[in-house]
């Protein structure tokens, strides 16, 4: 079961015999693609747009638009539900513990600090490679233990840039 959450409501979606089932009832929509991101989908006689306007697989959200009115769903699988309920969806959280270099570059500019905190998305460095500026930005929380470059310093794939406490 999988469970979707669009502002106040929440939607428990299921697969059984090849049926899906949405809050226990039957539900099969005709849905057709008109391009990358817009969809016709027609259910009991009504017809909606759907524009996918950002899809973000980390934090497991879509914003969507339907007939013009945005919503940002949540979706959140059973697995993550059954840790959350036994109180372990810690477990889910991407323990930091380096960072290193995603290709070969030059170390531009830090954006952080030994000791400061940084959350999921924010920028930690500015790696030039190929002729541009590449933002290198956290994939987690955690806090910055040891910054092993500086600036203008050339580095290879896989060196490690920072680590985490």
């Amino acid at each position: 079961m999988t469970e979707a959450f669009i502002e106040d409501f929440v939607f428990q979606i299921t697969k059984k015999a090849g049926e899906t089932q949405l809050n226990s009832s039957p539900f099969s929509p005709q849905i057709t693609r008109i391009n990358e991101q817009l969809f016709k989908v027609n259910h009991e006689g009504k017809s909606y747009d759907v524009f996918i306007q950002k899809v973000d697989a980390g934090e497991k959200f879509v914003e969507l638009s339907i007939n013009g009115k945005r919503s940002k769903v949540k979706v959140v699988s059973r697995i993550e539900k059954l840790l959350k309920e036994l109180g372990m969806d810690h477990q889910l959280a991407k323990k930091l513990d380096s960072l290193k270099a995603p290709m070969p570059g030059l170390i531009h500019s830090l954006q952080v600090e030994e000791g400061q905190e940084v959350k999921k998305g924010d920028p930690l460095l500015i790696l030039e490679a190929m002729k541009m500026e590449n933002v290198i930005k956290s994939p987690g929380e955690g806090t910055v233990s040891k910054i092993h470059v500086s600036p203008k310093e050339s580095v290879e794939k896989g060196h490690v840039l920072i680590s985490f406490a």
